[in-house]
């Protein structure tokens, strides 16, 4: 009777312990392609003072 009773405990365990690898397994995959995208969808910004320059030069 008791070994029945252990084992079911350590199948929940093991249970347990695999959904919450699975669990930390996706939240780690779900930020790396986070930070990914972040730095991927970065885009350059025009620095206006030079189009400013130059719109001023072309006017005058």
């Amino acid at each position: 009777m008791m070994k029945v009773y252990d084992k079911e405990i350590y199948e929940k365990q093991e249970s347990i312990k695999f959904t919450f690898l699975i669990i930390i397994v996706f939240l780690v995959g779900f930020f790396a392609g986070y930070i990914a995208n972040s730095f991927a969808s970065q885009k350059e910004v025009p620095d206006n003072k030079n189009i400013q320059v130059e719109n001023i030069i072309n006017n005058v």
